[in-house]
């Protein structure tokens, strides 16, 4: 019996009810010979031979039983491959596990076996990983490259570039249709704080994200999106990604990070789109003190994962001549859940008013409103919110609260304030309070000042046990090159901007601070160095 299909008429499509592969194919139906990805070397492949592709793929998937809800994890860099799989996958109304590739065969191998993954796609470059896995629930791996890849254990190992040229079709028109509330990725979150927890993302979750951020950022089939963020995570999945395809236009694929190679990139396929995290951008303007591009075709700098200082922001808009557009997301909301306006008000320290579609509220301890301009733990409601915790009601229960009103709320664990219209400040991470002596102080508030003192290219500072006051502050600093700096010359900096008891008392010179793929600080690290 043939499964039912979901169409991709033009009229009848939209990302927050459709299958989310149908956005590929209707944009194959609108701008077949337009480019779809463009590669770092020039390469092209068009919306026409990507959704030809991804059907080739799906067919060979669908021969293997991959079929609706099956989980699949995906492990590769930001190549055609992941694309190609991502949609083939959610075509089939399979649900996608991406996967960090920064993690180890021991983290990959608690997030698969959490997932009862059967089903794994990546690529030669990730050899040495899949022959640490321990997963017995695996028994077929899809790499591109295999040839030259002993087997793995019980799993039956499958050519990419050899499955794809076998041509299996399937016998059922794809997109498959599925419901809105269908999962379309299992998310896992860093573990920063135990053990990692699969975020539950439906299709009609990312569609409405990815359908709210479209307007956000002015979004045509004209534009051309970068890759800097990972295609693993939930940014380069819905924002850049869905979007740009969703839209009809390109994404330059840039397989991993270097101020160079994206740089060279945005030159050469003239990028209108950038969106990457505060240490990138000050890695991209260091390189660009002594390399020139044209830069020219750029209209957005978008930035998200961590707070950005005023300082930067000027240095940004100077140097890329184009507006830098602040927002704020987390995982469990699909990707962005605030940004500031491309036209309008925008306003340096905030990450804006919520998207289209999302409502917002700041709450204490008791989860009643907080008064304008005071601080309290951001909840967020809308479409774009998850369906939960895989497998973990108990954290569910207590991420998604029911209010007085009997509206389900999501508990961000962020701390922040809205103003009299509406935008956003994030103070900082609950978790990441400090206490001293019964004070609570923001660690952003003291980095924001160690940033900007000229010999300091990065700080992080964090709450560390003491006797006396519950907690003392210590600084983790990373100064610019050939500067120095000595830490009594730190401490007087910071007496013109802070309160004494703000001051850190140990200042640590570290060569780099630890950051996660996405860019977020890893405190934990810190923690553990303390």
């Amino acid at each position: 019996m043939k499964e039912s299909h979901c169409s991709t008429n033009i009229d009848a499509f939209d990302l927050r009810t459709s299958n989310l592969a149908a956005a590929v194919f209707r944009s194959a139906q609108t701008f077949p010979d337009s480019p779809a990805l463009v590669l770092e070397e020039g390469n092209v492949l068009t919306f026409q031979d990507l959704a030809s592709q991804i059907k080739a793929f799906a067919g060979f998937l669908e021969s293997r039983g991959v079929g609706k809800g099956e989980r699949v994890g995906l492990l590769t860099y930001n190549e055609p491959v992941y694309v190609i799989a991502f949609f083939s996958l959610l075509a089939l109304g399979a649900i996608v596990v991406p996967l960090n590739v920064r993690l180890t065969a021991r983290e990959i191998s608690t997030i698969l076996n959490d997932a009862k993954t059967r089903h794994l796609i990546t690529t030669q470059a990730f050899s040495e990983v899949l022959t640490g896995l321990t997963v017995p629930t695996l028994t077929e791996v899809v790499v591109q490259g295999a040839k030259n890849i002993e087997s793995l254990q019980q799993a039956k190992l499958f050519d990419f570039d050899a499955a794809m040229a076998a041509g299996e079709t399937t016998q059922n028109e794809l997109p498959y249709c599925v419901s809105s509330k269908s999962l379309a990725t299992l998310v896992y979150t860093s573990g920063t704080t135990g053990q990692p927890k699969g975020v539950m993302l439906s299709h009609g979750n990312i569609g409405a994200d990815a359908w709210a951020n479209i307007q956000v950022i002015e979004a045509v089939a004209s534009d051309c999106f970068i890759t800097i963020s990972p295609l693993f995570h939930v940014f380069g999945q819905t924002n850049v990604l869905i979007t740009a395809l969703a839209v009809g236009a390109r994404v330059a694929l840039v397989k991993k990070f270097s101020p160079r190679r994206v740089l060279e990139v945005i030159q050469r396929h003239q990028v209108t789109f950038m969106a990457a995290v505060p240490t990138m951008y000050h890695m991209m303007l260091t390189h660009l003190k002594e390399h020139t591009y044209d830069l020219s075709s750029i209209r957005v700098c978008h930035s998200g994962a961590a707070a950005m200082p005023t300082d930067l922001i000027r240095q940004i808009e100077t140097v890329f001549g184009a507006p830098v557009q602040e927002g704020y997301g987390l995982s469990e909301a699909s990707s962005i859940v605030c940004s500031n306006p491309l036209k309008g008000v925008k306003k340096p320290g905030t990450v804006g008013p919520p998207l289209p579609g999302v409502s917002i509220r700041v709450v204490n301890e008791a989860l009643n409103d907080v008064p304008t301009g005071e601080v309290g733990e951001l909840l967020v409601k809308g479409e774009i919110v998850m369906q939960g915790y895989y497998q973990r009601p108990e954290l569910t229960q207590a991420a998604l609260v029911e209010l007085k009103d009997a509206s389900c709320w999501l508990r961000t664990k962020d701390l922040a304030c809205l103003d009299e219209d509406g935008y956003v400040a994030i103070v900082d991470r609950k978790d990441d309070l400090i206490n001293i002596g019964g004070v609570k102080v923001y660690p952003r508030e003291i980095e924001d000042v160690l940033f900007s003192h000229p010999a300091i290219q990065s700080a992080v500072v964090i709450g560390e046990p003491s006797n006396l006051y519950h907690q003392e502050i210590r600084a983790f600093v990373v100064l610019e090159p050939d500067r120095t700096a000595a830490p009594d010359e730190i401490y007087r900096y910071c007496q013109g901007f802070l309160a004494e008891y703000k001051i850190p008392k140990t200042f640590v010179f570290v060569d780099e601070i630890p950051k996660g793929a996405t860019g977020k600080i890893l405190r934990k690290a810190f923690r553990q160095k303390g």
